[in-house]
């Protein structure tokens, strides 16, 4: 029950953004010519640059988090691994210790 609620949430939302984008589109139909210092842009529409603009900034964004969310990963993995060498090395140092004073009472 919850997921489909979920879905016909984000349904709604993505219908939204799509209605709002679709309004913007005619609403800034006005052509321009976007100049960069070393490039020139082709005729488009303002709405049409503004919504590349705004897709380019979002997978930037994307690409930035996942290369920050995999370097948090390796470095969980590495302090996990270091973790497990650190209680096995307790182990062991209870282990020895148990087996001295074992052989102490005897």
């Amino acid at each position: 029950m919850l997921k489909w609620i979920k879905r016909a949430a984000l349904f709604c939302v993505l219908a939204l953004f799509l209605f709002i984008g679709i309004f913007f589109a005619i609403r800034n139909g006005q052509v321009m010519t976007l100049d960069l210092v070393l490039w020139q842009g082709p005729e488009l529409s303002i709405a049409l640059y503004m919504i590349l603009s705004f897709a380019v900034g979002a997978v930037l964004t994307l690409i930035a988090s996942s290369l920050l969310l995999l370097r948090s990963d390796r470095c969980v993995r590495k302090q996990r691994k270091q973790l497990e060498r650190q209680q096995s090395e307790i182990d062991n140092l209870r282990k020895a210790s148990l087996s001295t004073e074992l052989a102490e009472r005897e």
